[in-house]
């Protein structure tokens, strides 16, 4: 966990002024801020309309009996990915992005579900093989009078 603090107060943030200081250099300054509300405009669209699709999906899913586990993932990933969006930098942008695309989205998803399972052992309830086996008898209220 201290790594991860690490590298999100410390490295990212260095890598992200290396980052405007090569753009700024190429672009020029106000070419890399312009381009950086930009980024942060099309974010925001992006991830109300990737948003509203995750919930329509998650809906579905209720509906016909699914655990919607994906597309709930999903969601958390799109709202990750927006925050990223909205940090400035190159480097929060890009990673942002590519939450916002499904298949990469979908991927993203599909590590998480596989180490949180590993991690914490969750098992469905048909892999759990517990049958009891028993016998029973019915007992009406008109036969105890």
């Amino acid at each position: 966990m201290f790594y991860i603090f690490v590298s999100v107060f410390i490295i990212l943030p260095v890598i992200e002024i290396a980052t405007f200081i090569q753009f700024g250099g190429i672009l020029g300054t106000f070419n890399t801020i312009l381009l950086i509300f930009v980024t942060a405009i099309i974010g925001v669209y992006l991830v109300r309309q990737q948003g509203i699709s995750t919930v329509l999906n998650i809906q579905k899913d209720i509906i016909s009996g699914n655990a919607p586990i994906e597309n709930i993932v999903g969601g958390l990933i799109i709202l990750l990915s927006g925050l990223l969006l909205l940090v400035p930098g190159f480097v929060t942008d890009t990673i942002g992005f590519l939450g916002l695309f499904p298949f990469t989205r979908k991927m993203f998803a599909n590590i998480l579900i596989k180490r949180f399972i590993s991690q914490y052992g969750v098992k469905n309830a048909d892999e759990s093989n517990n049958i009891i086996d028993a016998e029973y008898i019915e007992i009406n209220d008109e036969d105890e009078k």
